[in-house]
């Protein structure tokens, strides 16, 4: 008797682990690919690529000297040039930009996800007839572009001698930011049991106590992906430090990396390891912590 005939009369039990496998392989069921099918993986095979060969043009041209840079722009370099990193630590002020673009970040994230959570909650618990109105509102909020709101903005700001300095950026970074996070936040409240806040009642937990103690600490996955998702966008704004600082020594990372432009001519490879080295930091929290940014964003879209 052949091996392959023994394989195939032996049981499962007295077979190698390697040849169970096999068996396993040979007898799940053979599906054949619709043209559908076919078709949306090549079109995520496309789009896949359009979306990251920006990112691997950047890094492999980060490497290249100016020269190479002007002659071909699409060519691999000939030698890997890291001193285009340390000319971009060295000659701009990256260290001072990225502290600005900290405080901007952590002030405009803690606020915003205190006002989401406390405004998730509400929208939630307190169902008043006055409700729906307020979340189409919040709804058309977020249909308004920033562009359009930036002279009344500037003007606001100035009237409250704001202009030109960090809390000038944070009010409005809060303000654009908040509808969205109230909607995540929402999103959660609304899968949490009603029980949990009717029994804290019962056991003669005020409304802010029984809000603090029971709900927060349920809801403090959700708002922790509030978090990473407003850091990733705080820490990448350009428009808002653009139409509202002016100072050099206060300008955010985004908008510092325009001092790597000349007048008349730019070190493109240092530019690009630059704007590497700036999102550098929002890349890796979004790394890290990609799968509470996906469950967040997903929570309440079943009902439960």
């Amino acid at each position: 008797m052949s091996q392959a005939t023994m394989a195939v009369t032996m049981p499962d039990e007295a077979l190698t682990p390697r040849r169970r496998r096999r068996r396993e392989r040979e007898q799940l069921p053979r599906t054949r690919l619709s043209a559908g099918v076919v078709t949306v993986i090549a079109l995520l095979g496309v789009h896949l690529v359009v979306v990251l060969f920006p990112f691997v043009w950047m890094i492999y041209s980060s490497f290249k000297t100016n020269q190479q840079f002007q002659q071909s722009v699409w060519s691999l370099p000939s030698s890997l040039q890291w001193d285009n990193y340390a000319t971009a630590l060295a000659d701009g002020s990256l260290a001072l930009y990225a502290g600005n673009s900290l405080i901007v970040t952590l002030v405009s994230v803690l606020i915003t996800v205190v006002i989401a959570t406390a405004a998730g909650y509400a929208f939630v618990v307190y169902r008043t007839r006055w409700m729906p109105v307020v979340e189409i509102v919040m709804l058309v909020t977020m249909a308004i572009p920033a562009y359009i709101a930036l002279v009344p903005l500037v003007a606001i700001i100035r009237e409250m001698g704001m202009l030109d300095t960090l809390p000038g950026v944070i009010l409005p970074t809060v303000a654009f930011n908040l509808p969205i996070s109230v909607l995540i936040m929402r999103g959660f409240f609304a899968t949490v049991p009603r029980d949990l806040i009717e029994a804290a009642r019962i056991d003669g937990a005020s409304e802010l106590s029984a809000f603090a103690r029971v709900m927060v600490p349920i809801a403090k996955p959700a708002m922790f992906t509030t978090a990473i998702v407003n850091v990733i966008w705080v820490w990448n704004d350009f428009l808002f430090p653009l139409v509202i600082l002016n100072s050099p020594e206060r300008k955010t990372l985004p908008l510092g990396l325009t001092d790597f432009v000349g007048e008349r001519t730019t070190n493109y490879p240092v530019l690009l390891a630059a704007i590497l080295l700036a999102a550098l930091g929002s890349f890796l929290v979004y790394l890290v912590f990609q799968r509470h940014v996906i469950g967040g964003l997903t929570s309440g879209a079943l009902k439960q």
